[in-house]
């Protein structure tokens, strides 16, 4: 097949949708389909790379407004449809790659799929709140042959805003599990204080969405044994204010900041954490880190969202609270850290679980999709 990925943003900036787009792209190309990502050139002065990558990227100029004369950048895309044909389009944001698009469909004259990653369909996106842009969101899922959804929040998004969208499949992100099931020795930049097996872990951006606060404050409530009992890896515009509320509730020497972890740092992490805490006080889509996590036998505490839900599995895989109390969140952490739970099980679930989700699986479903639609493939599920 000819698949023609086209994202608002791609590698080199690192995020939920660009991982997801790369992903999807490595597992077409390795499966022997002809793949190409369609994205706009970064904002920012990015050494972009594309020439690393395993697949093609073709980059039209970035979007300068939201507003204005975004109807002139589907000619971008119909010129590379023209100089070389596709037999499906998948659009990864309904704006304003899904809208230009359903706009372009009559012209295209090939298959769309659309996925949203979770903002874009959250009722409080303030996009949405414009009424000119939310006809153009709606404009995007109607005009679409197939909504893929990766968790019943995206769905419940698809339904709220577009009753009548032709039809929706149930297709979740996936994860790699190769760098998380294999043990990682621990860096170098991994301070001493950080104590195998004996402290919980929040990774992602530090952001008032994500609720780290929240989880200083439960910490605060439990007795303290000494040692760094929560490691914070990640970075924000909250990262200040988060220092501050450490030092205001005297849990300096339990808590630890250690900025963005990635490749051998975050795996090392994430397998000898107690658990990973996802305390979102908003919306999540289908966080990865949540099967990263899983990956590397590390169970989670997370917070009753739509996203979470799907995912965690109380008593299997990890815990769920309330959004927005620390002392839930508090007596969850307790169970953590008795030494008489049964942490090799919980292990053995959240790995039979990533498998599930392992990244050729879910590239494998999208293909059936894409074949059924262009008439090559067995219908899918």
């Amino acid at each position: 097949m000819r698949i023609c990925l086209y994202t608002s943003t791609a590698l080199p900036t690192v995020g939920g949708q660009e991982l997801v787009v790369d992903a999807l792209a490595r597992q077409f190309t390795s499966l022997g389909h002809e793949v190409v990502v369609l994205a706009p050139r970064p904002g920012r002065p990015w050494r972009l790379g594309d020439d690393r990558l395993p697949y093609p990227v073709v980059r039209h100029p970035r979007f300068l407004s939201m507003r204005r004369m975004v109807e002139w950048y589907g000619w971008w895309l119909l010129r590379l449809c023209r100089r070389q044909p596709f037999d499906v389009l998948h659009c990864h944001g309904l704006y304003p790659t899904g809208y230009l698009a359903a706009r372009c469909r009559g012209r295209l004259g090939i298959p769309l799929v659309l996925t949203s990653h979770g903002e874009d369909v959250y009722d409080g996106y303030p996009r949405l709140a414009e009424p000119r842009l939310h006809r153009r969101h709606v404009e995007a899922l109607a005009g679409t042959d197939v909504l893929v959804a990766i968790s019943r929040f995206t769905r419940e998004g698809y339904l709220r805003l577009c009753p009548h969208a032709r039809r929706i499949v149930d297709i979740p992100n996936g994860v790699d599990l190769g760098p998380f099931l294999a043990r990682a020795a621990r860096p170098a930049d991994v301070e001493p204080a950080i104590r195998e097996g004996r402290y919980v872990l929040f990774l992602g951006r530090l952001d008032h969405r994500k609720g780290v606060d929240l989880a200083l404050r439960a910490l605060a409530t439990l007795p303290s044994d000494g040692q760094v009992q929560l490691v914070i890896a990640g970075d924000g515009s909250q990262r200040a204010a988060l220092e501050s509320l450490t030092k205001t509730l005297r849990l300096d020497g339990r808590v630890r900041f250690v900025g963005w972890a990635r490749g051998v740092t975050k795996a090392y992490l994430l397998q000898n954490a107690r658990c990973l805490v996802v305390p979102s006080r908003q919306w999540e889509a289908f966080p990865l880190v949540v099967l990263e996590s899983y990956a590397a036998g590390c169970p989670v505490i997370a917070t009753e969202l739509p996203g979470l839900c799907d995912l965690v599995h109380p008593g299997r895989t990890g815990w769920l609270v309330p959004p927005e109390s620390p002392s839930d969140l508090a007596r969850a952490l307790e169970n953590v850290f008795d030494d008489r739970l049964d942490s090799e099980r919980l292990r053995q679930e959240t790995v039979e679980l990533a498998r599930q989700y392992a990244w050729d699986v879910i590239a494998r479903r999208h293909l059936d999709l894409y074949g059924e639609l262009i008439g090559t493939g067995r219908p899918s599920e």
